[in-house]
């Protein structure tokens, strides 16, 4: 079999930037932290270059393990988009919190399993990819050495995710016992002749089995216990990271998975998400609503927008697809905007992450209480904003698919949802500030990425048609024309 290395120039560039990025490191001393941060960046924007310059080309596959496709070229956008973020927060992060330069080989480390796993299309490739993203989240996690939340939250996500990974690795040894195969083509042509799940027992426990895999790591009810403590102990970047890409590349691993693999039982796997997307956004919004901690209600605002999410997984077919991708582009900018105003807020030994810390934000900062209005409003869902539109065409993707009833239980969820964001809000506008609040600093990095996100909050809200068009093209290899 020819081997056509192209089809991992992308990941071939952020690998070559970990080396890069880590020799620089054993070399060099503290100064080189800020030059090891541009260098991750560089690599990141590098890596974003030859997605798109590989767009459009014929899908190749590497040794039947990874595939160049539409669709695994989008979704390393996605993953670098965070990334890139994430990066920026970081230069700012490792000089407030003393955060270990190794974070932005970290960061790279991880988006390498996240492009590895949007690419995935053989079981093997999809297990290993995951560890390689989930390893170096653990660490992240646990990166602020000196913090006891840190360290307690790295030490949850390491147990409880050895356990989704457990779970992952024995649906994938059942789907090859049932099918002789790992590749995600040769288990449909397995399957293909199969018309009911009770004809297949052993293969039908294997995909309940990855579904639990995969529900832990993208937060859905009932796997979603670890978030809360897990997101509200890391770093706000680590955070900010693991919330948007880790969770677009669970997803979009996912969706590959069961189109290619399970379309034949498509309508039990859908009624089956459905049912998860329900429990996971209504719990997700009840808990949220009597959060204290701002940081702590995100974390139970991303479980709740897992659910949403999973709707469009749920209904499937083009529109369901395309929804997601969409939502997760969203996604990604609202909700690294506000955790970027969250690290905005703290300092070392003072996370500030309380709503009585941002009340009369808009007398102290002005221009980052609106940002933080703004992307509360997002997630919300808003009109005007990138959160309504993505709300909008999952819930749109429901009613076409003939789940009208899941649609329904969703726009009920939001309405409450908007409850928790909008006293954020209140509190920034209307509230008086403590007298001994403490001053806001926003570094160049940090204010950027606040600016970026929230003018693209506001872009993809009131002009998105580009992006859909792009995503109607990468979803084709899945779908078809």
């Amino acid at each position: 079999m020819a081997i056509d290395l192209q089809v991992l120039a992308p990941e071939a560039i952020i690998l070559a930037f970990v080396l890069i990025t880590l020799f620089i490191y054993a070399l060099g001393s503290k100064r080189s932290t800020t030059l090891m941060g541009w260098l991750a960046l560089a690599g990141v924007v590098l890596a974003g270059a030859a997605s798109l310059y590989y767009w459009g080309d014929t899908a190749l596959t590497f040794q039947g393990m990874v595939a160049a496709d539409g669709y695994g070229l989008f979704a390393n956008l996605v993953f670098l988009l965070a990334a890139g973020l994430a990066i920026l927060m970081g230069l700012e992060a490792v000089r407030r919190f003393d955060l270990p330069a190794e974070v932005f080989v970290l960061i790279l480390i991880a988006t390498l399993g996240m492009m590895l796993l949007g690419s995935a299309v053989n079981l093997v490739a999809v297990f290993l990819a995951l560890e390689i993203l989930s390893i170096a989240l653990y660490v992240l996690t646990a990166s602020e050495r000196d913090e006891w939340r840190s360290l307690e939250a790295g030490m949850k996500y390491f147990i409880l995710g050895g356990f989704a990974s457990a779970f992952l690795l024995f649906g994938i040894a059942m789907i090859y016992g049932a099918t002789g195969t790992f590749s995600l083509a040769g288990v449909a042509a397995q399957g293909a002749s199969l018309s009911t799940l009770r004809e297949a027992p052993l293969l039908a426990a294997g995909l309940v089995f990855l579904l639990i895999g995969f529900a832990f790591k993208v937060a859905l009810v009932p796997f979603q216990m670890w978030t809360p403590d897990v997101y509200e102990g890391a770093p706000s970047l680590v955070t900010a990271f693991m919330s948007a890409g880790a969770k677009a590349a669970g997803f979009v691993a996912l969706i590959r998975i069961l189109e290619t693999a399970f379309p034949y039982w498509r309508t039990e796997w859908g009624w089956a998400l459905a049912v998860i997307a329900v429990l996971t956004m209504s719990w997700g919004n009840m808990a949220a609503l009597g959060q204290r901690s701002v940081k702590r209600m995100l974390a139970y605002s991303s479980i709740a927008h897992a659910g949403y999410i999973v709707i469009g997984v749920a209904v499937a077919a083009r529109t369901g697809y395309a929804s997601v991708l969409f939502y997760l582009i969203c996604y990604t900018l609202m909700n690294v905007g506000a955790f970027a105003v969250v690290m905005a807020m703290g300092r070392k030994g003072e996370p500030n992450e309380g709503l009585d810390d941002y009340t009369g934000l808009i007398r102290r900062k002005p221009g980052l209480a609106l940002a933080m209005a703004l992307f509360m409003l997002a997630l919300a869902g808003i009109p005007l904003t990138a959160g309504f539109l993505a709300k909008l065409y999952v819930f749109s993707a429901a009613v076409v698919e003939g789940y009208a009833w899941l649609a329904a239980v969703a726009i009920v969820n939001a309405v409450i949802s908007a409850y928790y964001y909008l006293r954020v809000a209140a509190r920034m506008f209307f509230g008086e500030a403590r007298a001994d609040a403490a001053p806001v600093h926003v570094s160049a990095p940090l204010g950027f990425v606040v600016a970026l996100t929230a003018l693209a909050t506001v872009f993809l809200g009131v002009y998105p048609t580009p992006l859909l068009e792009f995503i109607q093209a990468a979803i084709r290899p899945l779908v078809g024309f």
